[in-house]
């Protein structure tokens, strides 16, 4: 369905040419390139549009992104070849997104079929390979992924969600597990699409700096049973964005009920896993980490491999804080990571987590990528997380 969805979308970027005179099936690019090309130092974007007369590109690579990773443009100009054409020099390894706009009109590139979704939009993405990132594809060894449908009577259907297989996974072994709780409005998908989680662990256990395990990759959204490119959200049903602030909206309406009753259950009675504490882990990024605190506070003791990124206690009241984190803290736990860049808008969300640890004696490792609240911050903090899942000593703190 989704691979569907990706090919609509590619179709239609082309019939918007079609349909303004502008497609001229012998004056495409060769196949045998790869768009945008990537040459001679530079990343260059290329798009045949005849009688367009503005056309843009917007990139998380370009200037004017927001705290988001979103909102960078620049425009494009006519070339020699009648080709409106933008050239940036080559961008540090990482995996980058871009869309154009033609007179005012959001498109696809017609050319680059890599394309990826992200809060219900489609994007365009590129992959700058080298030192400093995990994010390309591993040479050898590459896990799998496994899209699961399981029943959830909480949110009254059948819900979806992707779980990734370490290379050489066998049921005669036992793996640890690491849940993901994605942000508001993304979805079961969006680590794949944009965080690049199959391709960062593969790379990790190959390298040896992440033991194997199992990632579940859950949606989080209160009224949906699966991303928004594959079904509708249920009718009735409240967003995230309706409960922020209310006692619902902490616990992620239903989701939370969703993540411990059926989810967990689900993966330890079908896949070969360890159920002690010990070796599950949950990590939950920017809204994600709000279900998260509650899922630690009320399930306590259910994880004891802990990990928020972009997230924390958005209270500024320190005494609400402390009390959030102490069931946690009787219960102990393995480790406890928190990672926000210094451009982060969830940064003091962060600091009031690791002050309410700090404050009660309890250790914690705190991260700062540089970064601000997008997906590039994330793949970094996804990373440095890996090297220390599943592999603590237990610190005892019960009181």
């Amino acid at each position: 369905m989704k691979k569907f969805s990706i090919i609509f979308l590619q179709l239609a970027a082309i019939l918007f040419t079609l349909f303004a005179g502008e497609w001229k099936a012998s004056a495409q690019y060769p196949g045998s390139k790869y768009y945008p090309l990537q040459q001679d130092g530079k990343v260059t974007f290329l798009l045949k549009a005849d009688k367009a007369t503005d056309v843009k590109v917007y990139g998380d690579f370009l200037p004017g992104v927001n705290e988001y990773g979103l909102g960078g443009s620049a425009t494009m100009e006519k070339n020699s070849e009648g080709v409106w054409e933008y050239s940036i020099p080559t961008p540090e390894p990482d995996f980058y997104f871009y869309y154009f706009e033609v007179d005012g009109v959001r498109t696809l590139d017609p050319n680059n079929l890599k394309v990826v979704c992200n809060y219900s939009e489609f994007l365009n993405s590129f992959m700058v390979e080298g030192e400093g990132t995990m994010a390309g594809l591993c040479p050898e060894g590459r896990g799998t992924v496994s899209t699961i449908w399981y029943d959830s009577p909480e949110y009254g259907g059948k819900r979806r969600m992707n779980v990734y297989l370490p290379y050489g996974y066998s049921g005669n072994e036992k793996y640890p597990v690491l849940y993901m709780i994605p942000g508001g409005g993304d979805d079961e998908d969006t680590w794949i699409d944009m965080g690049r989680l199959p391709q960062i662990m593969d790379n990790m256990i190959s390298k040896g700096k992440a033991v194997p395990m199992i990632v579940v990759m859950v949606n989080s959204m209160p009224n949906q049973l699966a991303a928004p490119h594959i079904m509708n959200p249920i009718p009735g049903k409240k967003s995230h964005f309706e409960m922020m602030g209310t006692p619902e909206g902490e616990a992620g309406g239903a989701f939370s009920a969703d993540l411990t009753g059926n989810v967990i259950p689900f993966i330890e009675k079908n896949f070969s896993v360890r159920t002690d504490p010990s070796s599950r882990g949950i990590c939950g990024v920017s809204m994600g980490g709000v279900y998260e605190m509650y899922i630690l506070s009320h399930w306590s003791g259910l994880f004891r491999n802990i990990a928020f990124m972009g997230s924390g206690i958005m209270s500024p009241d320190k005494e609400k804080a402390i009390s959030s984190v102490r069931p946690i803290i009787e219960k102990g736990y393995d480790l406890f990571w928190i990672g926000a860049g210094k451009d982060d808008i969830a940064l003091q969300s962060a600091r009031n987590l690791s002050e309410a640890l700090k404050a009660e004696g309890s250790p914690y490792v705190y991260y700062d990528c540089g970064g601000a609240h997008n997906w590039k911050s994330w793949r970094k903090d996804l990373q440095e997380l890996l090297p220390s899942l599943f592999r603590q000593q237990k610190v005892s703190l019960s009181r």
